[in-house]
């Protein structure tokens, strides 16, 4: 089949309040497209312009002696005391309303005094953070460009498969407007970051720079955020999934944070050694290290030993599930649970409660 890159202005999800746009769902047959010539000269082509160059400013404050020119010439003391320099750093985003929202990572952004956001036609405006969260790195900013930009849609990230071809586009090192094309290499990955890591890994060439540029799959959606590096390794690069940027989204935009339910509980794989020292007799599931005191957990009944292995009524394979499912849920909400006990598997039902300040 040949492939055609589709319109870029598409309907607005149900209650993301046209935040951002997505492409109608794809039929069986644009889902096998074959891969021309052309294929990423032309997506670059059409989605650059909605890529974005971010450029901060942040004072820094440090002994005089850490100066960054060092010590005073001539053989002079240095001076006592504290003082400021400015210290610039770049990266990148992507516009997903035409009003001006600009998706990046939240540290691209963070403790900035002064952001600068540079369109591809060269353009510079102001950029005003809207708001973050520091915990899945997702930042929102906004600009007053007095004019309707082009924006990127948002795929569904769920779909990607590895070996998919994928595309980057960024500012790495200050070079604007680069292009990389590569494969999904991997999903799910954990880099010790939080406990809300699920990367996708890519052999999509990734520097300092591309932080908060776009990952695009082959339809022209964005699929993820490009995040991180792995600096001992080539080749290595990792992109947060745009549908948990999504889930996030319209509580960023509306409280410039997320606040999250929370369990109260500490945890960790199942592993063998962990089965033998303590009784464990399933395979699966989040193994319960500590449970912190007037938690809901510990309200529920809770235990240290207990494994979760249901969560409103999914699974729970690892440990890595179970904090992202809770961080998910809402306030409030009483969930129903399963978790093992001694070899015996009981139903609990736990009200989570906001993760406290």
């Amino acid at each position: 089949m040949i492939f055609s890159i589709l319109p870029l202005a598409v309907a607005a999800p149900a209650g993301a309040e046209n935040l951002w746009t997505e492409k109608p769902k794809a039929g069986a047959a644009e889902e096998d497209i074959a891969i021309k010539a052309n294929l990423f000269s032309r997506l670059a082509e059409q989605l650059s312009p909605s890529v974005v160059n971010i450029r901060i400013m942040q004072k820094v404050t440090v002994p005089y002696q850490d100066f960054p020119w060092g010590p005073p010439p001539g053989g002079y003391p240095a001076p006592r005391g504290r003082g400021e320099y400015e210290q610039r750093g770049e990266g990148s985003g992507f516009i997903i309303n035409k009003d001006g929202y600009i998706l990046t990572n939240s540290h691209v952004v963070a403790d900035s005094e002064e952001i600068q956001v540079a369109l591809s036609d060269g353009k510079l405006y102001k950029g005003k953070v809207i708001g973050m969260d520091k915990l899945t790195d997702i930042g929102l900013v906004k600009i007053d460009a007095k004019r309707p930009l082009p924006v990127l849609p948002l795929g569904d990230s769920d779909r990607l498969k590895t070996g998919d071809w994928v595309m980057a586009i960024g500012s790495p090192f200050g070079l604007e407007q680069t292009v990389t094309v590569g494969i999904v290499s991997a999903k799910g990955r954990s880099l010790g970051a939080g406990p809300y890591d699920d990367f996708i890994q890519t052999d999509t060439s990734i520097n300092p720079g591309n932080s908060g540029g776009p990952l695009i799959n082959i339809n022209g959606e964005v699929v993820g955020i490009n995040t991180a590096i792995m600096p001992q390794g080539q080749g290595l690069g990792f992109s947060l999934p745009i549908n948990l940027a999504k889930k996030l989204l319209p509580q960023i935009k509306e409280k410039g944070k997320v606040v999250r339910a929370w369990l109260g509980v500490t945890v960790q794989d199942i592993t063998l050694a962990l089965k033998e020292s303590a009784s464990v007799t399933v395979d699966s599931g989040s193994f319960i290290s500590s449970v912190i005191a007037n938690s809901p957990a510990q309200k529920a009944g809770i235990l240290p030993g207990d494994v979760i292995v249901e969560f409103d009524g999914l699974p729970i394979k690892n440990s890595r599930e179970l904090p992202t499912r809770v961080a998910h849920a809402p306030i409030g909400k009483k969930v129903d649970m399963k978790i093992v006990r001694e070899g015996k598997t009981i139903d609990v039902k736990v009200t989570l409660e906001k993760v406290p300040e």
